[in-house]
C-alpha cells in the first residue's frame, strides 16, 4: 500500500472539512422563550427602521432574530431569569438575562474595571475607593444610603439580542444597545462622585458599553458576555435605543468531528511508522 498516498488523502480530507466550515455561515432562526418579562422590539412600519414594542410569539422571536430588531430578556434584573434556547449548527444554545445573585463582587468588579478602561480610566482601589463605592452603587446602594431599586445592575440586565450566529467555526451573539453610551457612564459618574475623593473625570462624549448576557452552550458552564465596541445599527426607537449592535464571541468547544479526524491522522502515521 502507497503509505504517503494514503496519508496525504487524510490529512487533505481535514483541510476540506476545515475549509468547509470556515466558508459558511448560519443564524439561529427561532427560540423558545421561557419566564417572563419578555418583549421584543420589531421594525414597524416595514422599511421604516423605526423600532416598536411587540411581545414574544415565535413569530415575533423569529421574526427579530432573522431582521431588524430583538428580543429583551427580562427587565431590570427580574426573577426568576427570562431565557433564550434555540439550535444553531447541532448545539443547543441558551441566552439568559440576570439577576442579582449574578452580580458577585467579583464579576461587579471586573466588569465595573474594565467598562472603565475602555475609556482610558483606572479606579482607585481600597474600601471607600472608587471601585469600591462603583460596586455598591452596582450592587447594593442601600450600603450608601440609597435605594434598593436604583442598583445598577439593572440597568444593564436586560440584554437585547438581535442575532446568534455561527461564523466558520466561530459563534456569535449580537446584543443592540446605545451606540454612543457615554450617558450611562458619565451617569455613574456623577454617582460615584458624591462619594470619593478624588472625583472620576468624566467619560467624555462618546463611549460605548453593551448590556450582559448569559450564554451557555449544550451542558457547559454560564458565560458571562459584553463589551465595549458596537457599529451602527441602522435602526432605533425614538428614544435613540438599540442604534448599536456589540457583537460578542461565544466560547465553543472545538468540533469532535475535526478532532476525531486529526487522531486519526496521528493513528495512521504511527501505525505505518511501526511498520516501517
Amino acid at each position: 500500500m502507497n503509505t504517503f498516498g494514503s496519508k496525504t488523502r487524510v490529512a487533505l480530507a481535514i483541510v476540506a472539512l476545515a475549509a468547509s466550515a470556515g466558508a459558511q455561515a448560519s443564524v439561529m432562526t427561532s427560540g423558545t422563550i421561557a419566564n417572563a418579562p419578555c418583549q421584543t422590539y420589531l421594525e414597524s412600519p416595514l422599511g421604516s427602521n423605526a423600532l416598536v414594542v411587540g411581545g414574544c410569539s415565535a413569530s415575533e422571536v423569529t421574526q427579530a432574530l432573522t431582521d431588524k430588531g430583538n428580543v429583551e430578556l427580562g427587565k431590570f434584573g427580574s426573577q426568576p431569569a427570562t431565557t433564550l434556547t434555540g439550535t444553531l449548527d447541532g448545539k443547543q444554545i441558551v441566552l439568559s438575562g440576570l439577576v442579582a445573585s449574578d452580580w458577585t463582587v467579583a464579576f461587579t468588579e471586573k466588569y465595573i474595571t474594565d467598562a472603565f478602561a475602555s475609556v482610558g480610566q483606572t479606579l482607585t482601589g481600597g474600601p471607600g475607593g472608587q471601585l469600591d463605592t462603583l460596586t455598591k452603587l452596582m450592587r447594593d446602594p442601600t450600603a450608601l444610603g440609597l435605594p434598593a431599586a436604583s442598583a445598577g445592575y439593572r440597568q444593564v440586565s436586560d440584554p437585547n439580542v438581535s442575532k446568534v450566529e455561527k461564523v466558520g467555526s466561530q459563534f456569535f451573539v449580537d446584543l443592540d444597545g446605545f451606540y454612543n453610551a457615554a450617558a450611562y457612564l458619565n451617569g455613574l459618574i456623577a454617582a460615584v462622585n458624591a462619594y470619593v475623593d478624588p472625583d472620576l473625570t468624566s467619560a467624555g462624549r462618546f463611549a460605548q458599553v453593551s448590556e450582559v448576557v448569559k450564554v451557555k452552550v449544550d451542558n457547559g458552564d454560564w458565560q458571562y458576555l459584553y463589551g465595549f465596541v458596537a457599529d451602527p445599527t441602522g435602526y432605533s426607537t425614538q428614544d435613540g435605543s438599540y442604534s448599536g449592535v456589540y457583537r460578542l464571541g461565544i466560547n465553543v468547544p472545538e468540533p469532535e468531528s475535526l478532532a476525531l479526524l486529526g487522531i486519526g491522522l496521528v493513528g495512521l502515521f504511527l501505525g505505518r511508522r511501526r511498520r516501517a
